[in-house]
């Protein structure tokens, strides 16, 4: 098939996309597809490649990263973007806002070109952890305390979170937003105080959350197909031990400051919770192909933190660690996820 692989963006995860669409471009040409890398800049340009690549180049001695975006740019085309976005699919590698909230789904829907992942709706609500927080709660699902906070409102009175019987220590986050960018802890009403100006010359929407001490746990769910049908399957949850005081953006994606273990070393029992809060939380939001959830367990109890509808797919990322555990060979998640984006736009799957 003729595959386009959508990555970067103009969200503040824009490293973290080069590096899940150089992962998928040669995971896809292993797989016998061809591929063409569509690069997003981050001031939101997208830049088209002529041709298709029949294979993902080995042993370039350039950074897998950089070599990706400068065969985007050395063979992009001069017409219009979408003049030579002439694929069968695109296999989504974005991550965070403008890429993972619905608007480049919706964009592709209305241009008619079969998407991999969730679709608008989903893709919407999952990346509002306000509203998803929400939907898990009417779920039936464990949420930690959690209050919502305006860029405007704060401005207009300052006061305002003194008087909201806020739960300390908390999270500071961005209701729209992931990888822990602009996430801090905040151990008292000063320290919040100090933190929240800062906070707003980069975000417009916040959520603060009580924070939970336990054990953080991720859980990937996919769509596999048996027969004519669909069914839901959890991954192995991996077990997650930050390098610094939180799953931070450098405990992530800094190598061996944090240990990853999969399958995750708790009872069978609460393995089993976890699995089934991350195919609710996966129901509950409408998500389509695959989605992973992160949670912190407290005892016995699963708390739900969010769900990403488009994972880091990086080989150290968490969805292709789980898969490995489970015995799924990446390239048959893959076919999957092609699979059910062609069924859901009325194509029939190749092969």
């Amino acid at each position: 098939m003729k595959i386009a692989v959508l990555f970067g963006g103009t969200s503040t995860e824009h490293e973290i996309s080069l590096r899940t669409g150089t992962f998928i471009s040669k995971t896809l040409s292993s797989m016998g597809h061809s591929v063409k890398p569509i690069l997003i800049s981050r001031d939101g340009r997208w830049v088209v490649p002529k041709e298709y690549r029949p294979e993902f180049p080995e042993g370039n001695s350039k950074n897998p990263e950089e070599y990706l975006k400068e065969f985007a740019e050395l063979h992009s085309s001069n017409a219009g973007a979408f003049s030579s976005l002439d694929c069968d699919i695109v296999f989504l590698g974005l991550h965070g806002t403008s890429g993972e909230d619905g608007s480049v789904q919706g964009f592709l829907k209305v241009l008619g070109i079969p998407f991999t992942g969730s679709d608008v709706k989903a893709s919407a609500l999952a990346m509002d952890k306000i509203r998803a927080n929400r939907l898990f709660q009417l779920a039936g699902m464990s949420v930690a305390p959690f209050w919502e906070l305006r860029k405007k409102e704060y401005f207009e009175n300052p006061t305002l979170v003194e008087d909201a019987g806020l739960e300390y220590p908390l999270f500071l986050k961005p209701v729209e937003g992931g990888s822990s960018f602009h996430t801090f802890r905040i151990e008292g009403p000063e320290d919040l105080r100090k933190r929240l100006p800062e906070f707003f010359d980069a975000e417009e929407h916040a959520i603060l959350q009580k924070f939970l001490k336990g054990t953080e746990v991720s859980c990937g769910v996919w769509e596999k197909k048996e027969g004519s049908k669909r069914i839901l399957e959890a991954l192995p949850p991996t077990e997650i031990i930050p390098g610094g005081e939180f799953f931070d953006v450098e405990s992530k994606y800094k190598p061996g400051l944090s240990q990853e273990i999969t399958p995750a070393r708790l009872p069978e029992k609460i393995i089993s919770k976890i699995q089934e809060q991350s195919i609710l939380a996966h129901k509950t939001l409408g998500c389509e192909g695959y989605s992973r959830t992160d949670f912190i367990v407290v005892g016995d109890i699963p708390f739900v933190l969010e769900t990403n509808t488009l994972p880091g797919m990086t080989e150290t990322s968490l969805i292709p660690q789980q898969a490995k555990a489970a015995g799924i060979p990446i390239q048959t998640l893959y076919q999957s996820l092609i699979d059910q984006a062609l069924e859901r736009a009325g194509k029939v799957p190749v092969g």
